[in-house]
């Protein structure tokens, strides 16, 4: 049986993903600009950087399965932040499109001591050879 890797480049995902949330959570510094950046509420962009520091730390201690559930819920907070009108429009699209990419390269991986199914069907409606009379 062959190891498949769970590190492959998600803790940079992240960590970007959480730099662009504490970047847009950022002034800008003493600048003037002709336009003002949009920005994320301080306490939001704590809230969802919190969130994908808990996706990395669950990466980096291999437990997939339990990084795969800290990105949905990460997902879920940035939707329901975006529908709830408390991300700015020009930064609804890069958010929600990172998160559902990091969602999708997520995926739980049980470890090979862990059971499948526990045992709850052992021995039940197994169809095969030698197996002609279960129905």
């Amino acid at each position: 049986m062959q190891r498949r890797k769970t590190r492959t480049k998600r803790p940079e995902l992240v960590a970007a993903l959480a730099a662009a949330l504490a970047l847009a959570g950022c002034g800008s510094g003493s600048e003037r600009r002709a336009a003002p950046q949009p920005r994320l509420a301080a306490p939001l962009a704590a809230a969802l950087a919190a969130r994908s520091d808990e996706v990395v730390q669950a990466l980096e201690a291999g437990d997939s399965c339990t990084a795969a559930a800290h990105a949905q819920a990460l997902q879920e907070a940035a939707i329901s932040a975006i529908n709830a009108g408390r991300i700015p429009g020009p930064l609804q699209e890069p958010l929600g499109s990172s998160v559902s990419d990091l969602v999708s390269r997520i995926h739980c991986v049980k470890k090979a001591d862990e059971p499948r199914d526990r045992g709850k069907h052992k021995g039940r409606g197994k169809h095969g050879k030698g197996h002609e009379g279960d129905d």
